[in-house]
């Protein structure tokens, strides 16, 4: 038998089957569309061999969804029955998942609008209820998640950051696979326990992660070499980077103290930024106050030569021995200085000349961690942040992971 106009309807455009259009009505009070449906087989399939008789009906509106602005709600009519040995049963229809009053093609629906927009615009485009975005968008991301759990496998090359989710220094642990910049999980702070925590959700397919990008925070480096003992730690040379400027800054700052006042202000006015940038990104200008720093200030001057140096010696691929060998130079060169601030960096620098020295055999860093903490930040800006920790995991990892590919588009 040929399909009718309105079932062929429903089944394309709201992917409804086995229901027929009985009419359609405008509520503009509440500016929305109402499509009464009826089933088309009002058959009641029970594995019970009891006659059932027809106890009661309700009506339910589900979300089916979306026309010109307008939410389109599917009118229904669902049947109880009675039977001596099985009681009163509902029939269940076939539009939404249990009790949902939304159907599972809506639900697709809104999490791809959802993985592109924030829950406010998506509501203003749709015409739902902002509080019917959240509640749709939270239990469709809860079931990829629960699948996408069954699924996790640690990859070769593992990334290890941290971004602030919320003001107040609460942080959150992000793991990214390196390989394909995904983020693989997001755990809650950013102790030891934490990222053990995270590390727990690969179960032994942790065993396939052979290097391990991170910072220099003890708590990851700790809860690494526990959980992944056979894995070669790779130390962010950006990081590294970072704390050797900020040593150089503490020095200049210890410096300046005994200078005039206006010999403090032209340091921090002409000097400051000067010896802190790589040479390399020095213009024309800047090229000249490094001179006159040359001339005018040795000490600062003296910093700024250290500095470089040392970054240097991570600009080019070199051999993992005669990087150590540099590396070493460089430490005895500092520890005969004043510096104290620097010599300090200089003896942590021997505490980890392992794991620094595994740069030069892998040649990777968290620059794609830190390009995916941008993507994060875009997030949580969106939204105007989450109270909800669970759901701003779940909209990183539909956002930068893998969540959406367990959303299957067959109808």
């Amino acid at each position: 038998m040929s399909q009718s106009l309105e079932t062929k309807l429903m089944s394309i455009l709201f992917k409804i089957q086995g229901y027929s259009i009985r009419n359609i009505n405008i509520d503009e009070v509440r500016n929305r569309i109402v499509i009464d449906l009826d089933e088309i087989s009002n058959v009641q399939s029970s594995t019970c061999l009891y006659d059932h008789a027809r106890y009661d009906s309700t009506i339910q509106e589900i979300l089916i969804g979306v026309s010109f602005g307008m939410p389109v709600y599917g009118r229904i009519k669902v049947f109880r029955y009675k039977c001596d040995y099985c009681g009163i049963l509902t029939k269940r229809q076939t539009i939404s998942e249990g009790k949902q009053r939304y159907s599972k093609a809506m639900s697709k629906d809104i999490l791809r609008y959802t993985a592109l927009m924030d829950n406010q615009s998506v509501s203003k485009l749709l015409g739902i209820p902002s509080r019917t975005i959240y509640r749709i968008d939270f239990n469709g991301l809860s079931t990829l998640c629960e699948e996408y759990e069954k699924d996790m496998s640690a990859p070769s090359i593992l990334s290890v950051d941290e971004v602030a989710y919320k003001r107040g220094h609460n942080y959150a642990t992000i793991l990214t696979g390196y390989n394909e910049s995904k983020v693989l999980w997001i755990s809650k702070g950013r102790k030891s326990i934490d990222l053990k925590r995270a590390y727990k959700k690969f179960g032994k397919s942790l065993k396939n992660c052979q290097v391990v990008t991170l910072d220099f925070w003890k708590a990851y480096e700790t809860a690494t070499t526990k959980a992944i003992p056979k894995a070669k730690l790779v130390y962010d040379r950006f990081h590294l980077s970072r704390i050797l400027n900020r040593k150089i800054e503490e020095e200049r700052r210890e410096y300046q103290k005994d200078l005039s006042k206006e010999e403090r202000k032209y340091i921090k006015k002409n000097c400051r930024w000067i010896i802190l940038k790589r040479r390399s990104n020095l213009n024309e200008e800047n090229l000249l106050d490094l001179e006159k720093l040359k001339i005018n200030n040795e000490p600062l001057y003296e910093m700024y030569l250290l500095k470089e140096s040392f970054l240097s010696i991570f600009s080019l691929e070199k051999e993992r021995d005669v990087a150590q060998k540099e590396i070493l130079n460089w430490i005895d060169n500092i520890l005969l200085t004043e510096y104290k601030k620097l010599k300090s960096f200089a003896r942590s620098l021997i505490k980890r000349m392992d794991d620094i020295l595994n740069w030069f055999d892998f040649n990777i860093s968290n620059a794609k961690s830190e390009g995916i903490n941008n993507v994060i930040k875009t997030v949580l800006k969106r939204a105007y942040g989450y109270k909800n920790f669970d759901y701003f995991r779940m909209k990183v990892l539909q956002k930068s992971g893998y969540l959406m590919n367990y959303l299957k588009w067959d109808f």
